[in-house]
């Protein structure tokens, strides 16, 4: 969320004097694209997994620092609330068996991080999962990490905002309807993002195509349905993320502008300086520290884009030479790296294949149905019908998510082929999608089943978690679960 260092004070001056940074750094970005210099290096894969930590009775546990201390490693970090943590995994290249070798590596990390919170001396466990079910509204309450820049990032969207923050989500069964003072609601929700670094001159049809297949690996891996006792979406974090960190007023006006976590504003036309350039142009900054920084290290505008949440952000780093990358942000956390590792892989071996014509896919599909297509994949995941182009179509149709899925998991294997993934890992995470279509089950589905048999109560949410960190420690994929007796 933002920059790491931020003095959290800022004046009207420094407001101005990070606005025309930004405007000097949008040309230099065009220059860098243009040149070919981010043209080169290889196709490699990055993930950052976001943690629960809870107490033995499985409810929020502030230990955050604590286990951060006790692990001590360069790759874990703080997150916004003090009952989360973030674990970055080392960037792996693309060909190989790179989401096997995740799925791996994130149920060690898991395991140690067990470990280490059974020994803290509040003990707990670590957790990866969308929404805690336990967390309850007086839990985000004095429940912030104790970091200037979130201080600085609550205190900025608020003065923009002007009143509290408010949450209105309508699910199948209940209405969630609450107010927040800050951002820490946005901390509810815990993520699995993946960083596909990709040549700027393919950025556009790589872009465009992971933001069409985004609604499908979404309605896959629904893994967030409850909130407060309530039973909402099947991925809530979509609702809730928008809604906790939306500075915009609810002031009546004539027009209104985006949301700072959005889906986009339209298809990019041609490279990556499309989406900096409307995040400068749209967007007021939340966080002005200027830099001493070289000019071409685009700090200010790399700032900047840290606080516009894009569920597909491009992401520029000065790093290796710099390079380009799509921050894919949408996938909830969990149930386990199996699961995840082959959502990751679904999305991103159908848009290599999709890409090759995304052009006319998006021709045939106006932009805001691609955006109708994630919000509906995110209220009702697998039961979702989606607005899908196809080359035959005379008039735009919606379709079962299950039915577009199986249609494309051939295309899938074929992206992850052609992009030098060895054949058998293919094959392998196919079919675990394939099976997880054929169960029926997704951790969110998992978790509403449980539910009805240990009651929606705390004590049957407890009983229920109890059972989901024994399986998530299992690594089994969630559509193995056995569902309670």
């Amino acid at each position: 969320m933002g920059t790491k260092t931020c003095t959290g004070h800022y004046s009207d001056e420094d407001y101005l004097r990070f606005s025309h940074r930004l405007r000097e750094q949008l040309p230099l970005l065009h220059s860098q694209l243009r040149s070919g210099r981010l043209d080169h290096g290889p196709v490699t894969l990055g993930a950052e997994l976001e943690l629960y930590i809870t107490d033995t009775a499985f409810t929020p546990l502030h230990a955050n620092r604590a286990l951060l201390d006790a692990a001590g490693d360069p790759l874990l970090q703080l997150e916004l609330n003090r009952f989360n943590l973030e674990y970055n995994l080392a960037p792996q290249a693309i060909a190989g068996a790179p989401f096997s070798h995740y799925a791996r590596a994130v149920q060690q990390q898991l395991a140690r991080l067990n470990q280490l919170a059974g020994q803290l001396d509040t003990p707990g466990h670590v957790l990866a999962i969308g929404i805690l079910p336990t967390l309850t509204a007086a839990d985000f309450h004095d429940c912030m990490t104790d970091e200037p820049r979130y201080q600085a990032l609550s205190s900025g969207l608020r003065r923009i905002r002007g009143e509290p923050f408010h949450i209105h989500i309508e699910g199948a069964q209940d209405t969630l309807e609450c107010r927040n003072e800050d951002v820490t609601l946005e901390g509810a929700n815990t993520s699995w993002q993946c960083h596909l670094r990709v040549p700027a001159h393919e950025f556009a049809g790589w872009y465009n195509a992971i933001q069409l297949v985004t609604p499908l690996a979404v309605g896959l891996s629904g893994n967030s349905p409850l909130l407060f006792g309530k039973h909402l979406w099947e991925e809530t974090r979509i609702a809730l993320f928008r809604q906790s960190i939306d500075s915009r007023g609810q002031q009546a006006q004539r027009w209104r502008a985006p949301a700072r976590v959005a889906f986009g504003e339209g298809w990019v036309r041609d490279s990556a300086w499309e989406l900096f350039a409307s995040a400068v142009a749209l967007y007021p900054p939340i966080l002005p520290d200027c830099s001493n920084d070289d000019p071409a290290a685009l700090t200010e505008l790399r700032q900047h884009m840290g606080t516009v949440w894009l569920w597909n952000r491009p992401v520029f780093d000065p790093a290796d030479g710099s390079h380009l990358r799509i921050e894919m942000r949408a996938l909830p956390a969990g149930p386990t790296g199996a699961d995840m590792a082959a959502s990751t892989a679904f999305l991103i071996g159908a848009a290599n294949t999709l890409r090759q014509r995304i052009d006319h896919l998006i021709t045939a599909l106006p932009f805001r149905y691609g955006e109708y297509n994630f919000v509906e994949a995110a209220r009702a995941g697998l039961e979702a019908r989606l607005v899908w182009p196809c080359a035959t179509q005379v008039e735009l149709f919606d379709r079962a998510l299950p039915d577009i899925v199986r249609e494309l998991l051939p295309a899938a294997r074929e992206g992850l082929t052609a992009l030098g993934v060895d054949a058998a890992e293919a094959d392998r995470q196919c079919a675990l999608i394939q099976a997880r279509l054929a169960s029926g089950q997704t951790g969110s589905r998992w978790l509403r089943r449980g539910l009805q048999h240990y009651g929606n109560t705390l004590h049957g949410t407890q009983a229920l978690l109890k059972d989901y960190h024994r399986h998530q420690a299992g690594g089994r994929p969630v559509h193995e679960w056995a569902l309670p007796a």
